[in-house]
């Protein structure tokens, strides 16, 4: 029997058992995290081979993404420890319906918080400090990474709500998938068409030679495909909290 199900039918836990099960609740929202960061230095590292004033334009705005993803990952937090709540205490219908609210609730948030950090975008790089010749593509940079913060609020609400159904290994992987497609998609998107010497071969490897604007698109869209299979993983396939079809929950409780 699993220590989910333990906590569920009231037994209780070893210490030993206690601590595994915190260390493998916590593994998939740290993972979150590290991966928004490692994008960062990804776009970072990837750009700053275009030269020094790319790199600093995307290492300028680094702070001020993650004040703004900090604070939508913060929102979805309290809707995560009610659904853990419910699904603990087996009120599964409960459960889909906080699950229902907190979809929604995070994602006006976020749409607010994106509107608010497109309307400072023009004045941002100015407030700190950045050079001239890189405020163009700072403001660039973070306005493309802020738009899509629903989709970067949608991922971490859809991690923590399988996380607080007991689900670890899914959230784990896909965001690491999401670091390895940003790598991916930065590749082809930052650099232009070019030529590789591979063991005395020469290959074409297409690009489309966008910089900065390349570097900000691989990620969101590294992010797009990560928060969808997410979502469809959640409110499909996860038994306790399926809510689609919408009759589902109604049939089974």
């Amino acid at each position: 029997m699993s220590d989910i199900k333990k906590i569920q039918d009231g037994q209780a836990l070893s210490r030993r058992e206690q601590l595994v099960l915190a260390v493998k609740l916590a593994m998939p929202a740290i993972l979150a995290q590290l991966s928004s960061i490692m994008m960062q230095y990804i776009d970072a590292s990837m750009v700053g081979r275009l030269g020094t004033d790319p790199s600093a334009s995307v290492g300028l705005m680094s702070s001020s993404l993650w004040l703004f993803w900090g604070v939508c990952s913060m929102v979805t937090m309290g809707f995560s420890v009610q659904v853990a709540h419910c699904l603990g205490a087996k009120e599964f219908a409960k459960a889909r319906s906080v699950l229902r609210q907190g979809l929604v609730s995070v994602l006006v948030f976020s749409v607010f918080m994106a509107l608010l950090g497109v309307a400072i975008a023009p004045g941002l790089p100015h407030w700190l400090g950045g050079k001239a010749e890189i405020t163009a593509d700072a403001t660039l940079y973070f306005t493309i990474f802020v738009a899509a913060l629903p989709i970067l609020t949608l991922n971490y609400i859809c991690g923590g709500m399988l996380r607080s159904a007991g689900q670890m290994k899914i959230p784990s992987m896909l965001n690491v998938l999401m670091c390895v497609l940003d790598v991916v998609f930065n590749f082809f998107l930052i650099f232009p068409a070019r030529q590789l010497d591979i063991a005395g071969m020469q290959f074409t490897v297409p690009g489309a030679g966008l910089g900065v604007l390349g570097a900000a698109l691989g990620t969101v869209l590294a992010e797009v495909i990560v928060a969808l299979l997410m979502f469809r993983y959640l409110c499909w396939r996860q038994e306790e909290l399926n809510i689609v079809p919408m009759f589902a929950f109604a049939k089974r409780n």
